[in-house]
């Protein structure tokens, strides 16, 4: 399994890209907030045993250089046009988001469309969350909120995933700043392209709380963004589900580009093989060459 690290000049950032594996539809990851690819690393190389995975570091994280610029979604997407351009992606993507990961990789959907056979959102933050949630915050979520600037201040690179503080608190004013305005799709928006949505859990054994409704609802939400869409809930209530529930995320993923593969819609039995082991393309996503299909049971957690 290949596995190439290059820094890349993107305009006035360097960034750090990684590529695993070899394969149609490429798979790119983009973390959450303060996340780096190093805690993707053991996902994309399991993935990378069916396509080419990439992960890469935005400006400011990990070895990337800080940001020069307010790290808007517009921003960040035409970094990630760069970064893919200058690997040779040319292909069909599966676009995996994490928390603020899943803003950026609808608003590249946004821009490539054609270049979209599917989509991960893993736990994704929602552009009209903040006016909603605060208001259904705990006084102790509330307090570590009225901190989190502060703590960022105060942190060590190590803790800020490498990033500078000026760059991060950049990223995070703007993210604050998203509102339902800033949406990129209404519902349907991917036209069909198979979207698998992951959520994490409920804290406790009894009725989820408010806070953990409203943030569902959000996730139904982005599962309507394709009639072709799996909504599952995750056995854990952390938000970073690529360390407590790694499987669930590979999972989710073979399956998605299985489908984009193959053509058959996300929960029904794999689409039988060539007797060579290979599957197909749709042909508005059809790459240069065919790859094999992945059959993957879908988890049975789904709503």
């Amino acid at each position: 399994m290949a596995r190439v690290t290059t820094m890349i000049p993107v305009g006035r950032h360097r960034l750090a890209a990684t590529i695993f594996g070899d394969g149609a539809p490429a798979v790119v990851i983009e973390p959450a907030f303060g996340g780096s690819a190093a805690a993707w690393r053991s996902i994309a190389e399991r993935i990378a045993g069916e396509t080419t995975v990439v992960t890469y570091d935005r400006a400011p994280y990990g070895p990337s250089s800080p940001a020069r610029d307010s790290r808007s979604p517009a921003q960040i997407v035409a970094d990630l046009e760069q970064v893919l351009g200058h690997l040779e992606i040319t292909g069909p993507l599966v676009l995996v988001g994490h928390s603020i990961g899943g803003v950026y990789a609808r608003a590249f959907a946004t821009r490539h469309l054609s270049r979209v056979a599917g989509m991960v959102l893993v736990d994704s933050s929602h552009e009209g969350q903040w006016s909603v949630l605060p208001a259904l915050y705990t006084p102790k979520r509330k307090l570590a909120c009225a901190l989190f600037v502060p703590q960022i201040i105060v942190s060590g690179r190590r803790q800020r995933g490498g990033a500078d503080r000026r760059s991060m608190l950049r990223e995070y004013r703007t993210f604050m700043r998203l509102t339902a305005a800033d949406l990129p799709f209404g519902p349907g928006g991917l036209d069909g392209r198979p979207l698998a949505v992951l959520t994490r859990g409920p804290e406790g054994p009894g009725d989820p709380d408010r806070l953990w409704c409203a943030w569902h609802a959000f996730q139904q939400e982005l599962a309507g963004l394709s009639d072709n869409s799996r909504h599952v809930i995750s056995d854990s209530p952390r938000h970073f589900l690529n360390e407590a529930d790694p499987d669930l995320i590979v999972v989710a993923v073979t399956d998605v580009v299985r489908c984009a593969r193959t053509g058959v819609r996300l929960g029904e039995p794999a689409a039988v093989a060539e007797s060579t082991g290979r599957g197909d393309f749709p042909d508005e996503l059809r790459p240069g060459r065919r790859e094999r299909a992945v059959a993957l049971e879908p988890r049975d957690r789904s709503e």
